[in-house]
C-alpha cells in the first residue's frame, strides 16, 4: 500500500458560501470541481482540502467522512485495511473511491490516483 497524499474534507449545505470562504482563506479558486454521480453531491477541491456540498439528506450518510487518501493501488489498500481492522463500506459514487471505517469510527475515502495529489 503506497499513500500518495491526502486532503481533509469539510461538509456544507451552502456550496457558494463555503467556496467563497475557502477562496478567501487560500487566496485562490478551487483547483477543480465535480459532482458525485448518484449522490447529489458536489466537490470543490483546494490544495489540502475538499468542500463536499449538498442537501442535508445527501450529506447525512457521509457525516463521519474525515478525509480522502490517495493511494497507488486500491486493491492493495483494501487488503491492507481489512488486515488491520478497518471495515469497508462500499464506494462513493460510480467507480469512486473505497469508503472504509477505522476501529474508532472515522470514515475515510481511499482513491487510486497514480498522478498523486496536487
Amino acid at each position: 500500500m503506497n499513500v500518495l497524499g491526502s486532503v481533509g474534507i469539510v461538509r456544507s449545505t451552502d456550496r457558494d458560501a463555503a467556496v467563497r470562504r475557502y477562496e478567501a482563506l487560500f487566496g485562490v479558486p478551487p483547483l477543480r470541481q465535480f459532482s458525485i454521480p448518484g449522490r447529489q453531491l458536489t466537490v470543490d477541491v483546494f490544495s489540502g482540502l475538499s468542500v463536499l456540498s449538498g442537501e442535508p439528506s445527501a450529506l447525512a450518510p457521509l457525516a463521519d467522512l474525515r478525509a480522502t487518501v490517495f493511494v497507488g493501488s486500491l486493491p492493495e489498500t483494501e487488503t491492507k485495511l481489512r488486515q488491520t481492522g478497518w471495515a469497508t463500506e462500499g464506494r462513493l459514487g460510480a467507480g469512486g473511491g473505497l469508503l472504509a471505517r477505522d476501529p474508532d469510527g472515522n470514515l475515510i475515502e481511499f482513491v487510486e490516483d497514480p498522478r498523486g495529489v496536487q
